[in-house]
């Protein structure tokens, strides 16, 4: 018998904070972290939440994701670099 405080026809999730983004992707918070900075994924700003599309997250493996994760400073300092140009 199906529980009546549960409905039938659950939605799927429309966006994601950061740690559920991440694990969808099957990758580390940190990696979708940088990700984000270096403009690989859309997001979107709720106030000072961090939200990540489901339709950002299809973009994103429908192109082929990245062909190099950069990690520590050079990440940062790269995102940074690529966000001024």
């Amino acid at each position: 018998m199906p529980n009546p405080t549960t409905p039938q026809t659950a939605l799927p999730p429309v966006a994601y904070n950061i740690a559920q983004a991440a694990r969808v992707l099957g990758i580390g918070e940190r990696t979708m972290r940088y990700l984000i900075r270096a403009g690989q994924i859309r997001v979107a700003r709720v106030g000072r939440r961090v939200l990540v599309p489901h339709s950002a997250l299809v973009e994103f493996v429908e192109q082929g994701g990245v062909e190099q994760v950069l990690y520590g400073h050079v990440a940062v300092r790269k995102a940074r670099v690529e966000a001024l140009a």
